[in-house]
Parts: C-alpha cells; sequence; structure tokens
C-alpha cells in the first residue's frame, strides 16, 4: 500500500500528556465529539503542541472548523482505541447536535425529570431532554448535508405512535434551510426541524488558492527516464499505464486532462491528484474542494485519513464522505483498467443507486462492461447478486473494484462461480499517496 499522511499513519507521539490532558480528550472521544476552536482553546492550553503531535486534527465543516481526536490521539489514551467504531463523521455530528442543544438551552433530564423516553429510541441517536416544548426526543445530523427525508422518514414511523400516545416531541436540528421541510410540516403534530448553524457559513465546500511556479523544471513532465527508474518501475501498481502517459505530458496539459477528467469522475482525491497528475493543491485555480477524514475502508478503523476532495460541482458537498469516496474509488478503477474519461465511459450520478445498477458503464468496442465498486461493507451474498444482475442485463464483463485487498479473492471466487459472469477483481485504493522512492 502506498503511504498515508504522516499525521494519520504515526500512532505514537513524543508528546508527554499531562493526566488532566487525558481526562480532558476522553471527555471529548466520550461526549463532546469535537471541539470548535473556542472550546479547544479554552480546554487545552497546549492546543498548539497537541495538534502539531498529530493527537487532533483540525476539519473545516459547514460549522466552521472543528478538531477530533486522531487515530494516534485515541491510541495515546486507550491501548486499542484505534478500533473504536465511531466513524469520524459521527463524531462531528455529535458535536453539531451538541452544540446546536447548547444555543437553545437545552438541558439533560435527570433522576428527577426524567420520563423514560429512551425506551423509545432503540439504535436512534435521539437524547431526552428538557426543552420550551416539554421533555422531548432531540437529535440531528450536519454531515452529507443534514438529515436526510429518508431518516426523517424513518424516525417518524417508529415514533409517531408512541410520541402521540405519550405526548411528546421529536426535535431535529439541520443545517440544511429545505431539506425535509415538507415533511416535517406533514407531521407537525409530533416532529419539529430546526435549521441551525451554530458558528460557520453553512458552506462546507471552498476554493484551492493558485500560487504560480515559473521554472522550467516544474513545467515539464515529470516523468523523466531517471524518475521512471528511480520510483514507476519499483512501483508499478500505483502508476497505470494512462498514468505513466499522463506524466510525460507538460504540467499545463496534465492541468487540463486533471479537469476534463474531474467533469467526468465528480470526484479526485488529493492523493490522485498527487499521484496521477503530479500536481499540487496550488496549481489549481479556484477549483472547488472538502475536507474529510475517514476510514477508506469498510470497518478497518486503523486505516484512517485525512484528505480533500475536489469537486465538479458545488452541490457535490452535501453528499456524505463515503459517497465522495466512493466516486473517487470508481474513477481509480477507471485509471487502473485505462478507460478514457470520454463519451465512451458514463458514471452513475444519481444520489440513491439503484440496487442493480452498476457505477459506471464502459461501453467498449466488444460490448458493454459494467464497473462496481466496494469498500468491503457488500455482503458476499450481495455481490453475487449484483454479478448475477449484470449478467441478466447483457454486460459483456464486470470489472469489480475492491478498496479491501483480503476480499479480491473471495469476490474472485464469487465470479467464477456465478454462470455467465466474466471480468476482473481490482483493487481500488484511491487515498495511496506517491510512493518516497
Amino acid at each position: 500500500m502506498g503511504r498515508s499522511p504522516a499525521i494519520i499513519q504515526q500512532i505514537r507521539t513524543d508528546l508527554a500528556l499531562t493526566d488532566t490532558e487525558k481526562q480532558t480528550l476522553r471527555q471529548l472521544i466520550q461526549y463532546d465529539g469535537a471541539w470548535t476552536d473556542k472550546e479547544l482553546k479554552a480546554k487545552c492550553p497546549r492546543h498548539a503542541e497537541i495538534l502539531q503531535a498529530g493527537v487532533l486534527l483540525p476539519v473545516h465543516t459547514v460549522i466552521g472548523t472543528l478538531y477530533m481526536l486522531s487515530l494516534t490521539g485515541r491510541s495515546v489514551l486507550h491501548r486499542g482505541a484505534s478500533t473504536t467504531l465511531i466513524a469520524p463523521q459521527r463524531n462531528l455530528d455529535r458535536a453539531y447536535i451538541r452544540l446546536c442543544m447548547d444555543d437553545y438551552g437545552y438541558e439533560d433530564t435527570d433522576e428527577r425529570t426524567t420520563r423514560g423516553l429512551d425506551r423509545f429510541t432503540g439504535k436512534m441517536d435521539l437524547f431526552e431532554m428538557i426543552t420550551p416544548q416539554g421533555i422531548a426526543l432531540v437529535g440531528g445530523t450536519m454531515s452529507g448535508g443534514g438529515i436526510s427525508r429518508n431518516t426523517i422518514e424513518r424516525i417518524v414511523t417508529r415514533l409517531k405512535s408512541s410520541a402521540l400516545a405519550h405526548n411528546f416531541r421529536v426535535i431535529l436540528f439541520t443545517p440544511s434551510p429545505t431539506r425535509g421541510r415538507s415533511l416535517a410540516e406533514t407531521h407537525a403534530s409530533v416532529f419539529t426541524l430546526l435549521h441551525h448553524l451554530p458558528g460557520g457559513t453553512g458552506q462546507r465546500v471552498r476554493l484551492t488558492t493558485f500560487a504560480s511556479r515559473s521554472d522550467e523544471a516544474y513545467a515539464g513532465p515529470f516523468l523523466t527516464p531517471f524518475v521512471e527508474d528511480l520510483v514507476v518501475r519499483k512501483h508499478p501498481d500505483h502508476f497505470p499505464e494512462q498514468t505513466r502517459e499522463l506524466l510525460k505530458l507538460r504540467r499545463a496539459d496534465r492541468l487540463e486532462r486533471f479537469k476534463s477528467d474531474l467533469a467526468v469522475d465528480r470526484v479526485i482525491s488529493t492523493e490522485q491528484l498527487h499521484r496521477h497528475y503530479h500536481l499540487k493543491p496550488e496549481d489549481l485555480n479556484g477549483v472547488r474542494f472538502v475536507e474529510a477524514i475517514m476510514h477508506p475502508v469498510y470497518s478497518r478503523v486503523s486505516l484512517e485519513i485525512k484528505t480533500r476532495f475536489y469537486l465538479s460541482s458545488a452541490a457535490l458537498q452535501y453528499q456524505d464522505d463515503n459517497v465522495l469516496g466512493h466516486y473517487a474509488g470508481v474513477g481509480e478503477m477507471r485509471r487502473v483498467m485505462g478507460i478514457r474519461a470520454d463519451d465512451s465511459y458514463k458514471l452513475d450520478t444519481r444520489r440513491r443507486l439503484a440496487r442493480d445498477t452498476p457505477d459506471a458503464i464502459f461501453n467498449s468496442d466488444y460490448g458493454p462492461v459494467a464497473l462496481e465498486y466496494d469498500t468491503g461493507a457488500y455482503k458476499l451474498r450481495t455481490v453475487q447478486s449484483k454479478l448475477e444482475s449484470f449478467v441478466q442485463q447483457g454486460y459483456l464483463q464486470t470489472i469489480w473494484g475492491t478498496a479491501n485487498r483480503r476480499r479480491v479473492a473471495k469476490i474472485e471466487r464469487i465470479m467464477q462461480d456465478e454462470p455467465g459472469a466474466k471480468g476482473q477483481v481490482i483493487l481500488s485504493e484511491w487515498w495511496r499517496e506517491l510512493p518516497s522512492s
């Protein structure tokens, strides 16, 4: 595998945390989720040293910059803490709902005031709180543009009868001023949807800042015979043939190719920017991007990355980080397979992907080829079902990309056993950095 960013890869630090600092950081992971800049400075007098050591990571969100405990920080605090199943996005959501409730003056119930509403929540992330509307169940989501209509429908379906019978309300916070509004009005008897941004602008997307470099060596091709011998031949899996051809072009041509590829792939990660185009963020003039801290392989929490996703449209900022990573993974597959970003290739851009529709289709000279990307979340029976469906739909082949090395052989066996299934299984790791040598 390629190198992960050093701040994520490192799981130890030379910084000796005091007992008070450890207790404060445990509060962060157990309850707070993430801190605002103001909270960071108030809670951690040595915040500069703690950030430098990689114990905390900053990430830009719709409510401004938030600071989360990193893999390094979890390893420092607890042995085995890196195995926690709490996704980075969930920690950001916990911070969001906490800050919203603070702004609205909601208070926790206690043994004297509780109505035991937790018995109705199941696995839903809702909290019994004292509000101006009485004791209520309160929740909310910031990630992915805010709480989705499907989630609202699920909560209402689960709780409406209980809320009417026991006379309590369900209150949800969202950064979106429009999503779910009509549904909230339909169920206004028990449900309240509050648009709130505790700080920030509501815009997660930012623009790159261009910094011109005029030296001829930097403007020329990256892949010289010396570099090819030193790096590329030692790491052929990092550099597909399409990438090697691209890296032989001058910087201006690589930049134009990045722009045209981005229009087709929709998302390109900062690691892909470096590896496939040998470009830096400062080479890009006003390109949209968002920041993300995530686990790119399903359930593999020991692999945590902080990245930028460059976006073809501002609307993509409201997509879940995992969806953005999925687009990057499909784009990585396209490069590995040597498929050009032209009219022969079509990415499925629907927000809700159909179960039997491939992530992308390549119309080859011999027939249509289905491309499907899997982070490892699909159950093996789902893999089999998809392959069967692609055969029935008449795809010539299926190219199955997976982010999990250990699944390659398993999916190959399923493909071999599925009648009529043809194709191959490839590793698609969009987060791989340039090798050092």
